[in-house]
């Protein structure tokens, strides 16, 4: 069964105006089913397979133009040479548009061919899982922001009842197989993509010798996730050393597997947070390396505020890159005083806070850091919004609003 995607609309709107466009996502988010349900027409290779990356590597220009157009190459980053031929091809007929869609898991590699080759000749998107509205069959593609007029669109795009509860969402993740097919149990469907994905592209990217070390290291980064990023305590932990930690970051945002959400850092006067917090793009992901099993186990552990943070950071992501083809400008703020923001949406100079509560309903005294912001020069504070389980969105002091996740 194919979930539409939202992103969709990015995409076609890249073949309309480059001869080539890159699809990067990590694995199984969905990219080469996109494209073959949005290009019916167009021809397939994937160099996964080892007679296809063969020829692809042997003889990079016969092999492009044996493919029939427009053509769909997965994986192509294993023949970073085909970038050159597909530029030369492109430079050929630069008027004609669509021609080449190439996708690939491994973009700290993809990328470097991408600006070495194809530079002003190809659209780039990135792609993530399944949004909560994807999920959903909800045709509302309106990027989050808690405003007035937002919340009065989503409300008329509404599901008539949902399918979902929130918690088991979060440990389900976003990959779409697992939708398709919702008898498939994700506890092993995680685990064989830990083994066969996860840990290959990254032993490849970040050159890991000790597979024990990296596996510890993995599952102490998941009982971070919503966490201020301490890179000394996972040296120590995990005893690797700091520049091995940083170099296993790196490809691990790159690979849009873990997210940095960066503090807001202005001159104000005041002491504030310069540190990351970090997080788990595909929650599912992260519940498995922790080991949480279901719903019920997440909402009543420890861990329940972080992991419904980052589902809610991931969705507002989501809802702007679907949207738009790029990530939100968002934040967090804390400050020496423990007043404490958990993201704003900046647009241009305006911040839009947002808080998020694991209870059904939101006080006032939840939205007291939000004055905070107006002490940051240059910037001007609009609405925000408290995301919790209630069911209906609810006006709170100074404009801000109660907000359910569903509305994302």
């Amino acid at each position: 069964m194919y979930i539409k995607r939202h992103i969709d609309v990015v995409v076609r709107e890249m073949a309309k105006a480059f001869p080539a466009v890159v699809l990067t996502g990590s694995r199984q988010v969905g990219k080469t089913t996109l494209l073959r349900n949005a290009f019916p027409g167009a021809s397939y290779s994937t160099l996964d397979r080892l007679d296809v990356l063969e020829s692809a590597r042997n003889d990079p220009e016969r092999f492009l133009k044996a493919q029939t157009e427009p053509m769909i190459i997965d994986e192509v980053q294993y023949a970073p040479h085909l970038f050159r031929y597909v530029k030369i091809a492109a430079d050929e007929r630069r008027s004609t548009k669509g021609r080449f869609f190439l996708t690939g898991s491994q973009r700290y590699l993809m990328m470097q061919g991408v600006d070495e080759s194809l530079a002003g000749r190809t659209g780039i998107v990135e792609m993530l899982g399944l949004s909560l509205r994807e999920i959903e069959g909800c045709s509302f593609n309106r990027p989050f922001i808690p405003t007035d007029g937002y919340l009065e669109s989503r409300k008329k795009a509404l599901p008539v009842q949902s399918r979902y509860n929130v918690w088991d969402s979060i440990v389900r993740g976003d990959l779409p197989e697992l939708y398709a097919d919702e008898l498939l149990d994700a506890q092993r469907y995680y685990d064989s993509y830990i083994d066969s994905y996860l840990r290959r592209d990254v032993r490849d990217l970040a050159h890991v010798g000790d597979l024990t070390a990296f596996n510890r290291f993995m599952s102490f980064l998941a009982l971070t996730h919503g966490q201020q990023l301490n890179k000394a305590d996972l040296s120590a932990r995990t005893g690797v050393a700091v520049a091995t930690v940083n170099r296993w970051l790196s490809v691990l945002e790159a690979s849009n597997i873990i997210y940095l959400l960066k503090p807001l850092y202005v001159n104000s006067g005041k002491r504030l947070a310069k540190t990351p917090k970090l997080y788990f793009l595909n929650s599912g992901l992260a519940a498995r390396l922790c080991r949480i099993t279901s719903g019920t186990d997440l909402e009543q552990s420890v861990q329940a505020g972080a992991f419904l943070e980052g589902f809610v950071l991931a969705e507002v992501i989501k809802s702007h890159l679907n949207a738009k083809g790029a990530f939100p400008d968002i934040y967090y703020y804390r400050d020496s005083n423990r007043n404490e923001v958990d993201l704003i949406l900046l647009d241009g100079s305006d911040l839009y806070p947002i808080e998020v509560k694991k209870a059904g309903l939101a006080r006032s005294a939840d939205i007291k850091g939000f004055s905070q912001l107006d002490n940051l020069s240059g910037f001007t504070r609009r609405s925000g919004a408290v995301l919790c389980t209630c069911t209906e969105p609810l006006p709170l002091p100074e404009g801000n609003w109660a907000v359910p996740i569903h509305y994302l």
